[in-house]
């Protein structure tokens, strides 16, 4: 999409990594000479946060002696963002400067009084404008700090704005410097960067957004909001996930895999576009998450009951010191995954195909709700099919059973806006109480999977394990009914997309 057919848009990839790298990468760019320039940002809030916990940063530049107030406005998509921006003679943040078309009225009420400084950027800046693949684009080199909250942070990093032309210019762009250097895929802006170093806070993950779209519309446009919240959710996540002080980081990122996965098994190639090897490359990744994943569940959920109810036991405290240095290595894998270059080709393959034009081949005139229901229907039959006769089928049947579930649950996050709010909402809760009982069953397995690796040949260890898998055998047996009795309350329930779909929230 073009960027001036969107005012009050921006659209914009970072690549990050060492000075050096960038430096070079940024002078492969070509184009004409860079024109260089030293800019300090303050950014401003009210004491309350109001303006960053509604979505908007407010940003007061200076640079060549001129000042800029910008208003930024957090959009849910990976690469754009809202922006809106003012000369100002004085550098005074007053929110009645901005543009007539910023959306002041979302913000509310604030005095220009009640407006603080949080933190500034320092950033040494060069600037030139390249041709890429009939894109014109703003390449930025970035060097330098943010300060806040008596702590700062180095800031070094390209970035590129598309100015005109196709999105897939810019993206292919970045693709090239992946490939010829050693940068990643940048994820934070310097507001959030900002934030973080205020609150001294992990960055926080994201849950994902359910994509609304009207089932009257053009099913290339239920296709590519679906991709597009789909990666949205992934890129969300990647920086939160490599931070690792919030377990929530790496699971987000994990559910956005396998949302994805799910996307690409629903829909075909010539409805949805992809790359030779990416549903495997997804895989691959998802798998890599894993290790971390478990040892997150098993220190801050499986352990403590278990602890609680064995209190000073030395056997295992052992062993949980044991599953904190194996999460350490974990995380050392984790954030390995997500610089690694194969990884962050995978990253920008994910956004051309979500921010593509997917125009589905014999299919313009389908519209969402008659691709949804076959798809729904296909994927509730695999559900059924693997539960039948559940109280009979073992621990791996049941397992099979839950990734089935768990798959139509993304299938139904993606479709549900087309159907009556209310049908959906009775039938999914039935479907949420089957797979709580299900990840219980799930997660007293993996804890007799993972007590006994950790432990290993450790004695005192072993010991402790012994306890964790006595508790959750214990366990299995008691939520055994009620799972049984979730699945038959599930099964008996009426589909939601059985009734009519309706013109959507679009």
């Amino acid at each position: 999409m073009p960027a001036d057919a969107a005012r009050g848009l921006e659209i914009e990839i970072k690549l990050a990594g060492r000075p050096a790298a960038l430096r070079k990468a940024f002078a492969g760019l070509g184009g004409p000479a860079p024109r260089a320039e030293r800019t300090v940002s303050a950014y401003y809030d009210t004491a309350d946060a109001r303006l960053w916990r509604r979505g908007f940063t407010l940003r007061l530049r200076a640079a060549g002696g001129a000042h800029e107030l910008t208003l930024k406005r957090a959009s849910g998509a990976a690469l754009t963002r809202g922006e809106w921006t003012a000369r100002v003679a004085e550098p005074a943040p007053h929110i009645g400067l901005l543009p007539a078309e910023s959306p002041r009225a979302e913000i509310g009420a604030v005095l220009p009084e009640e407006l603080e400084r949080a933190f500034v950027s320092e950033i040494a800046r060069k600037k030139k404008r390249i041709e890429a693949g009939g894109a014109r684009v703003e390449a930025v080199l970035d060097e330098g700090r943010i300060a806040g909250g008596g702590r700062e942070r180095a800031v070094a990093e390209i970035e590129l704005e598309l100015l005109e032309g196709p999105l897939a210019g810019m993206l292919n762009c970045a693709r090239a410097l992946l490939a010829a250097h050693d940068l990643h895929v940048g994820t934070l802006s310097k507001a959030a960067r900002g934030r973080a170093l205020l609150a001294d806070a992990p960055v926080p993950a994201a849950k994902a957004e359910r994509p609304v779209f009207s089932a009257a519309g053009p099913l290339a446009g239920a296709v590519r909001a679906i991709a597009a919240q789909t990666a949205a959710h992934i890129v969300a996540n990647l920086a939160a996930a490599a931070d690792g002080r919030d377990a929530e980081g790496v699971h987000q990122l994990r559910v956005g895999l396998r949302r994805l996965r799910t996307l690409l098994s629903l829909l075909p190639e010539n409805v949805l576009p992809r790359p030779p090897g990416f549903a495997d490359e997804a895989k691959r990744a998802l798998r890599a998450l894993g290790p971390a994943r478990d040892l997150d569940v098993f220190i801050a959920e499986t352990l403590p009951p278990v602890a609680r109810a064995n209190p000073g036991t030395p056997e295992l405290a052992r062993l949980g010191a044991l599953a904190a240095a194996r999460a350490r290595a974990a995380y050392v894998d984790v954030r390995g995954l997500l610089a690694e270059r194969r990884f962050n080709l995978f990253l920008i393959d994910l956004l051309l195909m979500a921010e593509g034009e997917p125009a589905p081949e014999g299919a313009a005139d389908t519209a969402p709700a008659a691709l949804a229901g076959p798809l729904l229907r296909k994927r509730y039959r695999k559900v059924i099919r693997a539960g039948r006769g559940f109280e009979a089928l073992s621990p791996p049947e049941r397992h099979e059973a839950r990734i089935a579930l768990k798959k139509l649950r993304y299938a139904c996050d993606y479709f549900q806006s087309l159907y009556p709010r209310k049908a959906a909402r009775r039938w999914l809760a039935a479907m949420a109480k089957l797979q709580d009982a299900l990840g219980r069953l799930n997660d007293a397995a993996v804890a007799e999977r993972l007590a006994n690796e950790i432990a290993a040949d450790d004695t005192e260890a072993r010991i402790g394990a012994a306890a964790v898998k006595g508790w959750y055998s214990h366990r299995l047996r008691a939520v055994d009914s009620r799972t049984a009795a979730a699945w038959r309350k599930f099964a008996a329930a009426r589909p939601f997309w059985r009734g009519p779909a309706r013109g959507g929230r679009g």
